[in-house]
């Protein structure tokens, strides 16, 4: 028997598409989140990052990272916990996988906020994982967590709040004339402050497709969110802002950063209708020539096929310092300070027949942006929750032995049956790492 577990619903790896013969296992009746006396938050496996962000928030919680859902404003708040993810996005997948998001430069990532789970296992059987109970177990799940059960719910730790709940957020659009001077400015800010978080966006403006010349087509929208104070974020801001064509700065409440901030572009994610199919890389700085190359590249290609034009280039450049903090071996999540920019090309499309040539765009930059000579890395280094599913098994856990060694034996003996094997499956054997 085969078993799928459903939570919000999305993934982009193409190892969802060997299922056959499964059991979907859907968890909406654990759609819940709650806070606790201790300022914990539990969260059950069918809550998606917006349901865990409301009763956070209305407790004086917080939560990271929050791209792409619809938030309601409530009282004033003064706690907050790092995660990252859209939030209509299932959860508990997120968290499983290492999350990544706006603050984990100050404290971590949600992986790291786990401290405790309650799993069913392949016979039924409920246990629990922590440092104290099932320790080993307890590793794995945070940075593994989908290879050994049916995870029921967890509980999280949350942190003080930054600057009172209120963060300093600017927009930006740019012509592709200036990408060189952004790109400048992009690599004068590693190592990056530890209340600075940037989204960069290559994208198409649909009214000019048709009839302005490529230099116009694509643009270069940039989002800046500071959790700090306004005067600190408005420098950074002052980096871009010369070259840009536009430029909206605002305070947004950390509950409304997702529906405001980026004028809600990830949102685009959460529409119904259109198959979204993503490539991840990693890289260190971003190679000025390389993603020129990549800019000019998305615009013809998005001219040449018109039906893609909902596709985007996404850059995530994130703080590192509470992740960095963190032992290599404090969990199973593998890339401890080499997290510095996440690189995702998505393509989206209703139109089926484009789906191939898509294919072939995207996966032939991930390649050239996981080389490395563009990556920095000397080995292909793919974060987990973003990997498409035809990666090394190495890129998404870590190429070290001694990973290897206990992964596997976590897979062994929580599922020695292979019953949990359709989402990045851990190999059984050590020889069935590549």
């Amino acid at each position: 028997m085969t078993w799928l577990v459903k939570s919000g619903g999305h993934g982009y790896s193409k190892t969802l598409n060997t299922v056959q013969n499964a059991v979907m296992i859907n968890m909406e009746r654990f759609k819940y989140a709650y806070m606790q006396s201790d300022n914990t938050l539990t969260v059950g496996s069918g809550a998606t990052i917006h349901d865990i962000t409301v009763p956070m928030y209305e407790a004086g919680r917080e939560i990271s990272e929050l791209m792409c859902d619809e938030q309601r404003r409530t009282d004033r708040i003064d706690f907050l916990l790092a995660i990252g993810a859209c939030p209509c996005v299932g959860a508990m997948g997120v968290m499983l996988g290492g999350s990544v998001g706006r603050l984990q430069g100050k404290h971590g990532m949600a992986s790291d906020a786990i401290r405790k789970v309650r799993l069913a296992l392949f016979n039924g059987t409920i246990i629990e994982a922590s440092k104290d109970a099932n320790p080993e177990l307890f590793w794995g799940i945070r940075g593994a967590g989908q290879n050994f059960g049916v995870v029921i719910e967890a509980t999280l730790e949350t942190y003080p709040q930054t600057n009172g709940g209120e963060f300093y957020n600017a927009d930006m659009i740019f012509t592709g004339e200036n990408l060189d001077s952004i790109i400048d400015a992009m690599n004068s800010l590693y190592p990056v402050d530890e209340n600075l978080a940037l989204l960069i966006f290559y994208v198409i403006n649909p009214t000019t497709l048709a009839v302005s010349a490529i230099m116009d087509n694509p643009l270069v929208a940039i989002n800046i969110v500071y959790s700090g104070p306004e005067e600190e974020g408005k420098r950074y801001t002052e980096r871009f802002s010369p070259f840009s064509i536009s430029l909206n700065e605002s305070i947004i409440p950390w509950v409304d950063l997702n529906s405001k901030s980026g004028g809600g572009a990830v949102l685009a994610k959460c529409i119904p209708g259109q198959s979204h199919n993503q490539y991840d890389s990693i890289t260190k700085v971003v190679d000025k020539a390389t993603f020129h190359e990549l800019f000019d590249s998305y615009g013809s290609f998005v001219a040449e096929h018109p039906v893609l034009m909902n596709s985007t280039v996404i850059l995530e450049i994130f703080a590192q310092q509470a992740i960095s903090a963190y032992p290599l071996d404090f969990s199973a999540f593998p890339h401890r300070g080499s997290l510095d920019t996440l690189v995702e090309i998505e393509m989206a499309y209703t139109d089926q027949s484009i789906a191939a040539v898509a294919d072939d765009w995207a996966r032939g930059w991930r390649d050239r942006l996981s080389s490395p000579a563009v990556s920095g890395y000397d080995r292909m280094i793919i974060y987990q929750n973003y990997g498409h599913g035809d990666e090394p098994i190495s890129a998404l856990y870590g190429y070290e032995q001694w990973r290897h060694e206990r992964l596997t034996g976590l897979k062994r003996t929580y599922d020695p049956l292979g019953q949990f094997n359709r989402y990045h499956a851990i190999p059984d054997t050590l020889e069935g790492w590549n």
